[in-house]
């Protein structure tokens, strides 16, 4: 904490005065911040805040120079920062002289590079393609001690630094208390980094003179190692006496310089009083246009002609004759060709692709990383095609048009152009380029990396895909600590998108579930408080809440919520709940006519059936569902014959659509109200739904409540059991929705 205060004032020049005034608690205003009428941050602690500086050397150069806002979760900030640094090298040109302009450096203490594990998933990135920065510099600041922990305690090496050795970079240990050895190894590091690309670990190894805090008493546990600090002089007073000692200044002079400083001090802790906090810098200068939580965005169809649409998806689904791809992989691009000719028959991964080259040729940069990516866990992605003969990859993607440019896009999504879709083109010269590449095998690491990496542009579509929804709670500290709550802390947004296949087949508790429950639990949203539904308050419910948590159910829709994250005016986290065994199912298709212009992501889909919807008043159940359990039912409900029952799917979980979900229930006044999930009761989306649905069904005096039908509590998110196990569970699900026995829902 002493550490990173005294980097904000003395690297960051951040002012004095404010941080002064931020140990007083008055840097802000405690009415307007317990006013909960307007969106309000929660802002967080002086010693977790981030702040940048343009700084002038005395030779003439200029030096940008950023720190991150971090949590207290140690080094979780590591990936993030080189992913911040890995797009701003990409943007600025992806050159190896851009590589060199832009240099991450890491803080790290003695206890935590040696104990926390992100430490090595990072360094495990250094080198890989599309992650590599071309080498961090690692500081760390080496007080042999961690809280109350001995080194013989939290390490098994000799040195903290000694993980450096796994990836054969070079490590300079110095003496904490010679200033000048210390500046010596700063100088070889960089120089080394600059030249050879590679990791450089600075070990300065020095104590720490008082405790943990400002409160703490180390004698209670280090009692010899204190005893022998207390006698000792600090580096101050070491190097003050080296200085004196060859005549480089004299005593009077070192005293003139305490008391210059003293004097500053004194004068920065008076203006503290009076101090104004000046109005926050909302976004950097990339960000220029987008809007705040309290400011208004513009709703835009997110749709595309039809026509181009059909062009785009002509090429980027014609193979080239010398990509000698495998044969079944021709096969999938001939059909996805077909289906973009004859406009109907969609599958998931060609509406994505649609999504992705429709922004690419609006100038956005496109960026998939994760485990398996390129050809997708399920094969059902081959957005990298490998030559048989060579192993080569070729990407259709990048290959729309002629033309790569990697600069920030034409078309901005803060554009008062409200005809913009009619630049996108499929005739044009120049398109942004996809980065599609598998990650190393890590969530931590990896998610942080691309959310530090989506901080950085708000014109970048960056998505995490995990190889299973189930492995993102490996990723738990980034998600909680900079995802969830970065904007409210340190009024940062981020667009970055995870990607989490979910459903349940019958693959056990570690393949069946994203826990969707813990996204929509960590939401900012009053389960109470039904926005008045005007126009106005549905078009701001995104921008109020932290982030988006969606379970498409077509295609098309998929197609809109990924375009929809660049074509707003703001940027908000999004957790999509993607298909497993949807994914190139004929009845999970889309038409181009349901991308076309004039179209946008449906919140909620409602009762399809004509007959059905027609005949609202004979309806006696109105099921809510979301994901793939739509299917079943509706399968089901086909084969019982049945014509009274209606199925409402909630696409967005979170913010919750309160307009269209009371607008459904409205429509079946005479129906029992049902939510279905396949998830046990105690997770996926029903502690979070009923609530909400009781709320907003209940707006105009109707006191139906939702009645839960799905599986009974558990530990576990699924059985390990086997398909007999799961489908007994799951037409036990669907007989109970219909009303009917198990054996009737078999016997049909």
């Amino acid at each position: 904490h002493r550490g990173r205060l005294n980097v904000l004032v003395n690297v960051l020049r951040k002012p004095l005065p404010q941080i002064l005034k931020e140990f007083q608690g008055t840097h802000f205003d405690l009415d307007e911040y317990m006013d909960q009428s307007e969106w309000q941050a929660a802002g967080d602690v002086k010693y977790h805040l981030g702040t940048s500086i343009d700084r002038t050397y005395p030779d003439g150069r200029k030096v940008h120079i950023a720190l991150l806002a971090n949590p207290s979760h140690l080094e979780a900030v590591n990936p993030v920062v080189a992913g911040k640094v890995r797009a701003k090298q990409y943007l600025a040109g992806n050159s190896e002289e851009e590589k060199g302009k832009y240099c991450p450096i890491l803080i790290h203490g003695d206890a935590a590079v040696a104990g926390q594990g992100i430490v090595y998933e990072t360094l495990q990135m250094s080198k890989v393609k599309d992650f590599a920065v071309g080498g961090t510099v690692h500081v760390v600041i080496n007080n042999q001690i961690g809280f109350t922990t001995d080194p013989v305690n939290g390490r098994s090496t000799p040195y903290c630094s000694d993980i450096g050795k796994a990836f054969n970079i070079p490590i300079f240990h110095a003496n904490g208390d010679d200033p000048e050895a210390v500046n010596a190894a700063f100088e070889l590091a960089i120089e080394w980094r600059q030249e050879f690309q590679e990791d450089v670990i600075i070990d300065v190894i020095c104590y720490r003179r008082f405790g943990h805090n400002e409160v703490d008493q180390p004698v209670y546990t280090q009692p010899v190692m204190y005893s022998k600090i207390k006698k000792h002089p600090d580096a101050m007073k070491v190097y003050e006496d080296k200085l004196v000692a060859e005549g480089t200044c004299t005593r009077e002079d070192i005293n003139n310089i305490h008391s210059t400083i003293s004097t500053q001090f004194e004068e920065d802790w008076e203006k503290a009083k009076t101090w104004v906090t000046p109005t926050y810098d909302w976004l950097s200068s990339k960000w220029q246009g987008f809007l705040s939580p309290r400011q208004l965005s513009r709703i835009r169809p997110t749709g595309c002609d039809v026509n181009i649409l059909q062009a785009i998806g002509l090429k980027i689904t014609a193979l080239p004759d010398d990509c000698n791809p495998n044969g079944q992989i021709k096969k999938i691009y001939q059909q996805r060709y077909n289906t973009i000719q004859n406009g109907e028959g969609i599958d998931w991964a060609t509406a994505e692709s649609l999504a992705f080259a429709t922004l690419m040729l609006e100038g956005n940069h496109v960026r998939l990383t994760g485990q398996d990516v390129q050809r997708g866990t399920f094969s059902h992605r081959h957005a990298v095609i490998r030559n048989q003969s060579t192993g080569e990859g070729y990407t259709p993607l990048n290959h729309i048009v002629e033309n790569v440019n990697r600069s920030l896009p034409a078309i901005r999504a803060d554009s008062q152009d409200e005809s913009y879709e009619m630049k996108l083109s499929a005739d044009g010269d120049t398109q942004a380029e996809l980065t599609i590449q598998n990650s190393i095998l890590s969530e931590f690491a990896v998610l942080g990396f691309e959310t530090g990496y989506s901080l950085e542009n708000p014109n970048v579509l960056c998505l995490w895909e995990a190889q299973f929804g189930d492995f993102v709670n490996g990723a738990q500290v980034m998600i909680d600590a900079f995802i969830s709550a970065g904007e409210d802390k340190w009024l940062r947004q981020s667009g970055i998108t995870m990607l989490l296949p979910h459903g349940y087949m019958g693959q056990g508790a570690e393949h069946s579930s994203c826990r969707i429950e813990r996204f929509l639990q960590q939401c900012d949203e009053d389960s109470d408080v039904v926005p008045k539904l005007q126009q106005r308050d549905i078009r701001t419910q995104v921008q109020l809440h932290n982030w988006q948590v969606v379970n498409c159910t077509t295609p098309a829709n998929y197609f809109h919520v990924l375009r929809r994250q660049i074509h707003r005016q703001f940027r908000k986290p999004l957790i999509i709940a993607t298909p497993k065994n949807l994914l190139r199912d004929k009845i999970c298709t889309s038409t181009l006519e349901e991308m076309g212009s004039d179209t946008r992501f449906k919140r909620v889909y409602g009762e399809v059936n004509d007959n059905i919807a027609n005949n609202a008043q004979n309806v006696t159940r109105v099921i809510y569902c979301t994901g793939k359990i739509y299917y079943e039912l509706a399968h089901a409900r086909d084969k019982l014959n049945i014509d009274d029952v209606a199925i409402i799917r909630v696409e967005q979980l979170a913010p919750f659509p309160w307009d269209h979900v009371f607008d459904e229930a409205k429509l079946y006044p005479n129906a029992q109200v049902i939510w279905c999930q396949e998830e046990p009761k105690n997770m996926g989306a029903w502690s979070y739904i009923e609530p909400r649905l009781a709320a907003a069904i209940g707006q105009e005096g109707d006191n139906r409540r939702a009645k839960y039908i799905g599986r009974d509590p558990s530990a576990a998110t699924a059985t390990g059991l086997g398909a007999r196990a799961h489908n007994a569970e799951q037409q036990a699900i669907l007989a109970s929705c219909f009303n009917v026995s198990v054996e009737a829902l078999r016997e049909k």
